[in-house]
């Protein structure tokens, strides 16, 4: 054979050695690439099973919260505190889940929906400076005009406009209640840190509700009057240490109520409105679920309902 066909079949033969190369070396990259893709579709498929199965549980634990709240109203003594909060569930184990569940007292925190009372907005900046004492009185009226204008129907204004609409980037007030204390961050006046340190002390509740004097802490009870002040408001902490209110009578009858002129109507010894948090762990995937739920009493019996749900994961 002449040198120069072997010459050329020796280059076929090259050729093709590369191209089968070529084509393994393809091949194994796009099963690389399906089992990649396999593994991650296997994966999600995991976690959306795992968060399914972990809201299943959660929402079992609201079945235990609202069980606990009814029978707290079943079995209520006039000389004991209805509803002893936080109420905390024992922890439980199922099937690797870990669940945790607490009931917190909302009517033990001043709800912001009631600052669309113009006669409310005064004494809110007594909760402002009890938690942020180096706000003046005239910065503490500006963030409760802020919060008051957030959540008017309708409102005349404009520097509240014209602040918003010149951030980066830009947003309306709401011009409603709060639905989310989270909503506070949006408000003109409230920064990171006063958020932060007035985060427990506030609710946003769908209705104007009063507080419960037998569960709010002073910062929360100075909002009661506008001459209330946080060392009345200890004072009233102090007193139900030794004994309950049992009653709003009772409560009324303090003398340092009676100097600071404490409307009963916006005082209850019995709350309606509470808060379930439910945590759910499954190795390092977490489900937290929120709800709201309202007690409703009429003639001697409890009816729960939940009022909103809100879930979210880590």
């Amino acid at each position: 054979m002449p040198i120069h066909h072997r010459h050329a079949i020796k280059k076929q033969q090259g050729v093709a050695i590369i191209a089968a190369l070529f084509i393994v070396a393809l091949v194994a990259a796009m099963a690389y690439t399906m089992m990649a893709r396999l593994e991650r579709d296997t994966r999600r498929t995991q976690l959306i099973l795992r968060d399914t199965q972990a809201e299943f549980y959660a929402q079992g634990s609201i079945a235990w919260a609202m069980d606990q709240l009814y029978n707290n109203w079943l079995k209520q003594k006039p000389t004991r505190l209805i509803d002893v909060t936080p109420i905390k569930a024992k922890d439980n184990e199922i099937n690797g889940y870990h669940l945790a569940s607490t009931i917190y007292d909302m009517q033990a925190r001043y709800n912001l929906n009631n600052l669309v009372q113009p006669e409310a907005q005064h004494n809110f900046t007594h909760l402002l400076r009890a938690v942020e004492p180096t706000l003046t009185e005239v910065k503490a009226e500006e963030i409760t005009s802020a919060i008051a204008d957030w959540i008017s129907p309708s409102s005349n204004q404009s520097e509240y406009s014209k602040y918003y609409y010149a951030l980066s980037p830009p947003y309306r007030a709401a011009h409603r209640a709060f639905i989310s204390v989270s909503e506070l961050h949006l408000v003109k006046g409230i920064t990171a840190k006063l958020f932060t340190k007035l985060q427990a002390y506030v609710t946003a509740l769908p209705e104007a509700t009063a507080i419960n004097v037998e569960t709010a802490e002073a910062p929360v009870l100075a909002t009661l009057s506008p001459t209330m002040t946080l060392a009345a408001a200890n004072s009233i902490v102090e007193a139900r240490k030794g004994s309950l209110f049992v009653s709003p009578d009772v409560f009324m009858s303090l003398p340092v109520v009676k100097n600071n002129q404490v409307k009963q109507a916006n005082i209850v010894t019995v709350s309606t409105y509470f808060l379930i948090e439910t945590i759910v762990t499954i190795e390092k995937q977490r489900l937290v679920l929120y709800t709201l739920v309202e007690r409703m009493t009429a003639n001697g019996k409890a009816n729960l309902h939940i009022v909103w749900q809100s879930k979210g994961l880590w």
